[in-house]
C-alpha cells in the first residue's frame, strides 16, 4: 500500500477525532455521523484522490546540479541502483505482510457474520406471540416499512440484532419475566439499530479495519462508531418514554450476566460490559439531545472541506513559471499571499452575518455563529469573539475560546485570564489552550493555578498550555 495514502488517510482520521471531541456535547447520532463519514472517506480515499480538484503551483527554479562523482566519490550508477533495489524490496515485503493481514482480518469478520447467521438458525426458536405483537406495534410507531422478525435465544444473553442477510431481533428467555416496559425498551433499542441501518454501517467499518488493519486510528474510529451507535439508540429509547433509572437498571442487569460464546462480534449487542459505564452515566444524567439537521450539515461540510484539502493537495501539478529577467527574479509566493488568522483582511458579507447572529436569542444559533467566526481569518472577528466569551451560555463561550486560540493579538489575553476562571470546565479547558498558544508571559500564573483545577481535563490542558507557552516564547 502507498505510504502517502496511509499518511493522508491517517490525517483524515485525526481530523475526525478532533471534530468528535469538539462535539462532545452534541447528540450521539451527530458524532456517529462524523465517524461514519470519516470511515467512508478512508475507504474511498484512492478514488477521491483521483477526483479531487488539482492545485496548480509555479515550478521551483532548478538549482545547479552538483557533479555526482563529487558527492558519491564512487561508482554513482551502481549505488543508485542498489538503493532503488532496496526500496523496491522493502515495499514488496510491506505489501505482502499487508495483504496477509487484510486476508486474516477479513476471514475473521466473515466467520463472525457466519456465526451470526447460524445463531438465528440453530441457536434460537420462535418468540412468543406477545413479543411479536409488541415488536410490530413499536415498529409501526417508529416508521419501519417492513415487519421485523423476533426470535428467542436458547441460552441466556443480551438482546441483540443478528442474522446473515436479514436482521433479526434476538431476545433472551428471561425477557418473559421482565416487565412490559423493560421488554419494550429492549425492543425499541434493537429496532432502532435496524431502522438506522447499523449493521450495514458496521460492515463498512469492519471492511476498513481489514484493509487498514495496521493503523490503530482505524480501529479507534470503528470503536467510536460502535460507542456512539449504542448511545444514539439509548436516546431513542428515552424519547419513547422509558424512565432513565429503570432503563439504566436493565442495562446493568444485562451487563452483569455472563456472555454466551454464541454472541459473535458482528452482533449488535445491547449491553456489552466494556462500554456500559459511560452509557449509564449519560442515561442517568437525563442529557438526551435531539440531533439538529443544521449541525449535521455544518459538520458534514467541514469534514468534506478538510478532506478535499488533505486528499487533493497531493494532486498538485507543477506549472513552468514565466520567463523573467535574471536581474529581477520573482519569488515563488508573494508576501501578500501569506496571511495569518489575525491579520486584517476585507470583511466578506458572510462574516458580517455571523457577527450579527451572535446577538440572536437562540443559544444554538449563537453557538453555530461562534464556530463560524472561530475558523474565519482576520482581525475583525476578534472583538465579536471577545464579546461571545461573555455569553450567558457556556457552549457559546467555549467556542469563542477555541476561536481566540488562533489569534496573536495581545488584547485577547486579559479576557482569557478571566475565562480560565469560568464556572464551566469546558470553557476553562479551551481557555487554557488559548493562553498557551498566546505566548504571553501573563498567562504563566493562570496556567500554573489551573494545574490544580478540580477537573482533570482542565489540569491536562493547563500543563499542555505551559509547554506550548514555553515553545511560543
Amino acid at each position: 500500500m502507498d505510504l502517502e495514502l496511509i499518511a493522508r488517510t491517517t490525517a483524515v482520521l485525526v481530523s475526525a477525532s478532533i471534530v468528535a471531541a469538539l462535539l462532545r456535547r452534541a447528540a450521539p447520532s451527530t458524532r456517529h455521523f462524523v465517524w461514519q463519514l470519516a470511515i467512508v472517506i478512508v475507504l474511498l480515499a484512492p478514488l477521491l484522490i483521483a477526483l479531487a480538484p488539482t492545485i496548480t503551483v509555479p515550478l521551483v527554479p532548478e538549482l545547479p546540479r552538483v557533479p555526482e562523482g563529487i558527492v558519491l566519490n564512487a561508482v554513482p550508477e551502481v549505488r543508485s541502483q542498489e538503493h532503488v533495489t532496496q526500496q523496491n524490496s522493502a515495499f514488496g515485503t510491506f505489501g505482502t505482510v499487508g495483504g496477509v493481514g487484510t486476508g486474516a482480518v477479513l476471514v475473521w469478520f466473515g466467520l463472525c457474520w457466519l456465526l451470526s447467521g447460524v445463531s438465528v438458525w440453530r441457536g434460537s426458536r420462535p418468540a412468543p406471540a406477545q413479543w411479536l405483537s409488541e415488536a410490530r406495534t413499536l415498529g409501526h410507531r417508529m416508521g419501519l416499512k417492513k415487519p421485523v422478525r423476533v426470535r428467542q435465544t436458547m441460552r441466556e444473553m443480551s438482546p441483540h440484532v443478528a442474522g446473515f442477510f436479514h436482521s433479526v431481533v434476538m431476545m433472551p428467555p428471561s425477557a418473559a419475566s421482565w416487565t412490559a416496559e423493560a421488554r419494550q425498551a429492549a425492543l425499541v433499542h434493537e429496532l432502532t439499530h435496524i431502522k438506522r441501518g447499523d449493521r450495514r454501517t458496521q460492515a463498512i467499518a469492519q471492511l476498513a479495519c481489514a484493509i487498514y488493519w495496521f493503523n490503530p486510528l482505524v480501529w479507534h474510529a470503528a470503536a467510536g462508531l460502535s460507542r456512539e451507535r449504542e448511545r444514539a439508540c439509548d436516546d431513542e429509547v428515552l424519547r419513547f418514554g422509558a424512565k432513565p433509572s429503570a432503563y439504566a437498571t436493565l442495562l446493568l442487569d444485562l451487563a452483569r450476566k455472563p456472555r454466551s460464546p454464541w454472541t459473535p462480534a458482528t452482533a449488535l449487542s445491547m449491553a456489552r460490559p466494556s462500554a456500559i459505564e459511560g452509557r449509564v452515566l449519560s442515561i442517568l444524567a437525563d442529557a438526551v439531545r435531539t440531533p439538529r439537521r443544521s449541525t449535521r450539515w455544518l459538520v458534514g461540510f467541514g469534514i468534506v472541506a478538510v478532506t478535499t484539502t488533505i486528499l487533493g493537495a497531493q494532486a498538485a501539478k507543477p506549472m513552468p513559471a514565466p520567463a523573467m529577467p535574471a536581474a529581477k527574479p520573482q519569488p515563488i509566493v508573494r508576501p501578500s499571499m501569506v496571511m495569518a488568522f489575525d491579520e486584517p483582511v476585507a470583511t466578506p458579507p458572510i462574516t458580517g452575518a455571523l457577527v450579527q447572529a451572535l446577538g440572536d436569542a437562540d443559544r444554538q444559533v449563537r453557538e453555530q455563529a461562534a464556530i463560524g467566526l472561530a475558523i474565519t481569518p482576520g482581525a475583525e472577528v476578534i472583538d465579536p469573539l471577545l464579546n461571545a466569551l461573555k455569553d450567558p451560555d457556556s457552549q457559546v463561550r467555549e467556542k469563542a475560546a477555541i476561536g481566540l486560540a488562533f489569534r496573536r493579538d495581545p488584547k485577547v489575553v486579559d479576557p482569557l485570564l478571566i475565562a480560565i476562571e469560568d464556572s464551566d470546565s469546558q470553557v476553562r479547558e479551551k481557555a487554557a489552550i488559548a493562553l498557551g498558544a498566546s505566548g504571553d508571559s501573563r498567562a504563566i500564573g493562570a496556567l500554573t493555578k489551573a494545574t490544580r483545577d478540580p477537573d482533570s481535563q482542565v489540569r491536562e490542558k493547563a500543563v499542555a498550555g505551559l509547554v506550548l507557552l514555553r515553545l511560543r516564547r
